[in-house]
């Protein structure tokens, strides 16, 4: 008996024993993984101050497979396109794969020996399109290096459109950059994230088409936090996207036929933006258009939005004669491209807009200027005017008559309209503790009491988000204004804020607000995780700020950047 017990206790040891050591192991592991993590993450930051020594300078010249787009040696193919408006056709995109597919059926394409192309579809112009095959599953992972001491490496794993590792190798090799011999080192690693072959390829890229800066002055703020992971997407003058890193270097510009466009979204397996006044085009990773959507008897003015089920919402002008501009939302679907229009703000606001139209004396008087829509349900929008300095609620979008719900705005702003249109504006939520207070102040029977403004007004919004709250009928509503204060000339701020909307009570109340540098037209401030970005378009520069509004670093631009955004392109670009 004492010997079965012995051999027990010997055994439950050395189990014991065996799962810390399994433990342990696992442990190692796991902090490992976590490690190099870390280490793709810090790489993929784009911040020359953590690049200890560039991927150029690890290159032997002899290693170096040289690219050229012109000339007798050639070896890259070209596509050349009559104007930016062929490009945004799906004919000249489907030729384009079909000579790109002819090629790689009569070639055999070896990582050492794979085919190029520079821009094929036209849609990025910092970009290259790569196609080989390996004998067995591997995915890439790729460094673009120059040798420019001030400009920092570029490293990100490819997108395939697909599963994570494969044989076939079809990639958008973007960030390149612009007028410099750019080095590409293709690293390919095996299921078991083991480098299994690296080659060096060598191109110059010509220079930015649209005139952008290569690389923008930079300034280092106060905040100790980290600056997000992403590229900056810049929104302004220049018929062109443009994107740049967190150390200010343009990694990207997709042209454009003009500047009406303020955002883009990623939706399926697409990137979906403005292309033109009248034209919206979805584009796939590799840069191929995929779908356009023309909006029929409209121009787009500025924003849009994605109903998540198959549908964009667009504020738009109609093409009609003597059209109030930017007073419309039309819904495009993105299936079959139909248009239909859901909101006519002459008509739901008509007395405010006939009030406007005899003061300037013509029908197309700019009376609204819609900048930002929300979708809120399933048939309502919250639209921000700020022409008005007012957010203004329209339910039964699409139906015959759409609904004036409210107005979220300055009350003295609707004086001199009638009762029932001042009845819509919504009121302000007093503190009752400051409500308290004025009551035990002695009366003077004489004075008519003067009631004190809970919180000053908002004027000139820009932007607009919404998020529901638990509580039935009530919702968080985000705003960037133009300025904020007791008169509509402001306080020579501008402001981010915050608003709990309880529309069941018929109140908003301020609960946050960040002072900004003022812009009085145009501009941004959005929330990107723990960080905020700041388009000050006003001072030609925008920020990267932490939450407690500390600076985390400043991008000073040579113009004016209408509105900037910061996306990691993840599961699209990258991976």
């Amino acid at each position: 008996m004492k010997g079965k017990i012995r051999v027990i206790i010997i055994t439950l040891v050395v189990l014991l024993a065996g799962t810390g050591v399994f433990l342990w192991k696992m442990n190692d592991i796991s902090k490992k993984l976590e490690a190099k993590a870390e280490e793709k993450l810090k790489e993929e930051r784009d911040l020359i101050e953590d690049q200890k020594r560039k991927a150029i300078d690890k290159v032997k010249e002899v290693d170096i497979i040289p690219l050229y787009l012109s000339g007798d040696r050639k070896n890259v193919e070209m596509t050349k396109f009559s104007s930016v408006s062929e490009i945004y056709t799906t004919k000249k995109s489907d030729e384009v794969t079909e000579t790109l597919a002819a090629i790689k059926r009569n070639r055999n394409c070896t990582p050492k020996d794979p085919l190029w192309a520079y821009d094929p579809y036209g849609t990025n112009r910092n970009s290259m399109y790569v196609y080989f095959r390996t004998s067995g599953n591997c995915y890439l992972r790729y460094t673009i290096s120059v040798k420019d001491d001030g400009i920092g490496d570029f490293t990100r794993t490819a997108y395939t459109g697909g599963p994570s590792v494969t044989k076939e190798h079809e990639y958008q090799i973007t960030g390149l950059v612009a007028g410099e011999k750019n080095y590409i080192v293709m690293n390919l690693y095996n299921s078991d994230d083991q480098l299994s072959e690296t080659r060096i390829f060598s191109v110059d890229v010509p220079k930015s088409k649209s005139g952008a800066e290569n690389r923008l002055s930079t300034k280092k703020g106060t905040s100790k936090k980290t600056i997000s992971n992403g590229l900056f997407t810049v929104f302004g003058k220049r018929n062109a996207i443009l994107f740049y890193d967190n150390s200010g270097v343009l990694r990207g510009e997709i042209p454009l036929e003009d500047n009406t466009g303020r955002n883009m979204e990623q939706i399926y397996d697409t990137l979906t933006y403005t292309a033109g006044k009248s034209l919206i085009v979805q584009v796939d990773f590799l840069g191929k258009v995929v779908k356009t959507h023309k909006l029929k008897g409209y121009t787009q003015s500025g924003d849009f939005i994605y109903d998540g089920s198959g549908s964009l919402y667009v504020i738009a002008t109609a093409k009609k004669k003597k059209a109030a501009p930017k007073s419309k939302v039309i819904q495009v679907t993105l299936e079959n491209s139909a248009i239909d229009e859901m909101v006519d703000m002459d008509t739901v606001l008509k007395s405010v807009y006939e009030k406007a139209r005899k003061k300037a004396h013509k029908k197309n008087v700019d009376w609204i200027g819609i900048d930002s829509i929300q979708l809120v349900g399933s048939n309502a929008l919250l639209i921000s005017s700020k022409k008005l300095s007012s957010i203004i609620k329209v339910s039964g979008i699409g139906s015959l008559v759409p609904k004036l719900n409210y107005i979220i705005a300055d009350k003295k702003l609707y004086k001199g309209y009638d009762k029932k249109l001042r009845k819509k504006v919504l009121k302000k939520l007093e503190d009752e503790s400051a409500a308290a207070e004025a009551t035990e102040e002695p009366r003077n029977i004489l004075k008519k009491p003067v009631k004190q403004d809970p919180f000053p007004s908002f004027f000139g919004p820009e932007m607009i988000s919404y998020k529901k709250k638990g509580a039935e009928g009530q919702y968080t509503l985000r705003m960037f204004a133009a300025k904020a204060g007791d008169t509509e000339k402001g306080d020579g701020n501008s402001y981010y804020l915050t608003y709990v909307v309880d529309e069941v009570a018929g109140t908003y109340d301020l609960k946050k607000k960040y002072k900004v540098a003022q812009t009085k037209k145009d501009g941004n401030y959005i929330s990107n995780g723990d960080q905020y970005i700041y388009c000050c378009s006003d001072g030609n520069f925008f920020t990267e700020s932490d939450t407690t509004g500390r600076v985390l670093k400043d991008f000073m631009m040579s113009d004016r950047p209408y509105r900037v955004y910061k996306n990691d392109f993840k599961q699209f670009w990258f991976r």
